[in-house]
This record gives structure tokens, sequence and C-alpha cells, in this order.
């Protein structure tokens, strides 16, 4: 895993959901009461326009956790 993608990633995960992550390295949606279903597609749509790619309608519905954002643009990108 691409730690630099991570530590991108995990900056607008914290910015978006306004939090800081909590511990370890994989931080997931259920853990986190503000990454609820709006801040969800606010997340989706931001790491778009950074990183310059798109999610299908599959991905976005199966993103849980920072990894899962990762792998998913490391290998778009």
């Amino acid at each position: 895993m691409n730690n630099e993608l991570r530590k991108q990633i995990g900056n607008i995960l914290s910015e978006v959901l306004n939090t800081a992550l909590p511990p370890g390295d994989n931080p997931k949606r259920e853990e986190m009461p503000s990454w609820d279903s709006l801040k969800h597609m606010e997340l989706i749509l931001r790491l778009e326009e950074q990183f310059n790619v798109r999610f299908s309608i599959r991905e976005v519905a199966g993103i849980k956790s920072l990894h899962d954002l990762v792998e998913i643009i490391e290998v778009k990108s």
C-alpha cells in the first residue's frame, strides 16, 4: 500500500468528517458515527475531484474503510 496516498486520503477523510481518525491503520466506516451516507457521498466527490478518478456505484457501495479507498484509488491512478 502506498503510504503517501494513504496519508493524503486519510487527511481528506478527516477533513470531510471534521474529526480525527481513530487510532489504527484502517479506520472503518462503522467505527465512525460521523461517516454517514451524506458524508460518504461528499467524500467520494472530493476524492474523485482530487485524484481525477470516477467511482462506480458498486465501488461506492462497497467502501467500508480507509483501506478500501486507498486500494480503489491505487488501481485507478
